[in-house]
């Protein structure tokens, strides 16, 4: 074949290609979702004579046209390898996989963030609390924390975050120290949270150190609901096996409720129901994200009281305190201003405990 000739097929099998993808994308039918990113899709745009000549028309089909792209995933799948297998870059949107886990890298620590979280916690405390209350804290590491391979880039200095805390937050709040109870396979894989199964012998510790293990059977049934496509996951854009969802149940479990009081809407402690009908899993413990939940055990044999104020580690966690309490109410001040608490809670000597994660302790500009 001639030079000339190698060139008229070259061109011709370019044309049919681009032509090819167009038709495709034409007549292949739009996604609304993104099940790997765990998010709703672009939508063509409406188009009116006012919206011609306007800019954001052009962003908005823009948006759509990488949103509904055929093979779209496939194609952030090959983005992906390249930067990680031919340009041997470590991470890909600061995230990187070893050995089929997903790691956010979080480094540096942020001094001025630990000290915020710890004024919002002294805040709260003076705002509402006094030294008759029962009152503790604990610090939910990052997976990070447990890499032994030497990769020190990825992790804060958790020892000094641990300090910052200690110094500055108010001395008749009592620290749990959770760090020694976990294990790198005490996470999701795809995710950042702890999986429910795995974190027994954290409700333990917790339990113990304030008072009310005594009230705890520890004994739960093991339940699988679905594979679960975490946060990380669709960040990374490449092709992993998935994790499954598991939570743990009893009898008092089972036959408590939660009341939402943003929505007004009691449910059952694992929500299927909302979990099957959102993008994240993770919904299925407690509803999902709300300002302020409250779990009632109509099984209670105690008059007792809990608050929690948490982050999204707390709704997994929370429904195996079920049987120590008469109720748990979940309070999460990225959602609701600390001044409004009061208007849903009456303050009356239950016991409390501040729990956050070391990713909002890093990042705490969402605490209201």
């Amino acid at each position: 074949m001639s030079e000339k000739q190698k060139d008229i097929t070259i061109t011709i099998l370019f044309i049919v290609t681009i032509i090819g993808v167009f038709l495709a994308n034409l007549l292949i039918k739009d996604n609304d979702i993104s099940i790997s990113e765990r998010r709703k899709l672009a939508k063509f745009p409406k188009i009116t004579l006012d919206s011609i000549f306007k800019e954001p028309l052009s962003n908005s089909i823009e948006e759509y046209a990488m949103d509904q792209f055929i093979l779209r995933d496939e194609f952030r799948s090959i983005k992906t390898f390249v930067k990680l297998n031919i340009l041997n870059q470590k991470d890909n949107n600061e995230l990187l996989e070893i050995n089929n886990n997903i790691y956010k890298m979080l480094y540096p620590l942020n001094e001025n963030s630990v000290v915020n979280v710890a004024n919002k916690i002294n805040n709260i405390y003076n705002t509402y609390l006094n030294d008759s209350f029962n009152v503790y804290y604990s610090i939910v590491p990052d997976k990070n924390y447990y890499i032994d391979d030497n990769s020190l880039y990825l992790k804060l200095d958790y020892d000094k975050l641990e300090d910052i805390m200690s110094s500055n937050i108010n001395s008749n709040i009592k620290y749990i120290d959770l760090f020694d109870t976990l294990s790198e396979t005490d996470y999701y894989m795809t995710d950042t949270h702890w999986k429910q199964e795995n974190i027994v012998k954290v409700v333990e510790k917790i339990a113990t150190q304030m008072g009310f293990l005594d009230r705890l059977s520890l004994e739960y049934e093991k339940k699988e609901y679905d594979d679960f496509y975490g946060t990380y996951y669709g960040q990374l854009g490449k092709e992993l096996i998935p994790d499954k969802i598991y939570y743990l149940t009893n009898n008092t479990i089972d036959s408590a409720v939660t009341y939402n009081y943003e929505t007004n809407r009691e449910a059952k402690i694992y929500d299927i129901e909302k979990a099957d009908s959102s993008m994240d899993k993770y919904d299925l413990f407690l509803s999902g994200a709300t300002p302020i939940i409250q779990i009632r055990n109509k099984n209670a044999t105690t008059d007792k009281e809990l608050i929690i104020f948490r982050d999204s580690f707390g709704s997994s966690i929370s429904p195996l305190f079920t049987e120590a309490y008469s109720k748990i109410t979940l309070v999460d001040i990225r959602y609701i201003a600390t001044s409004l608490i009061s208007n849903y809670i009456e303050f009356k000597n239950q016991d409390i405990l501040f729990l956050y994660s070391t990713l909002v302790i890093n990042e705490s500009g969402s605490l209201k």
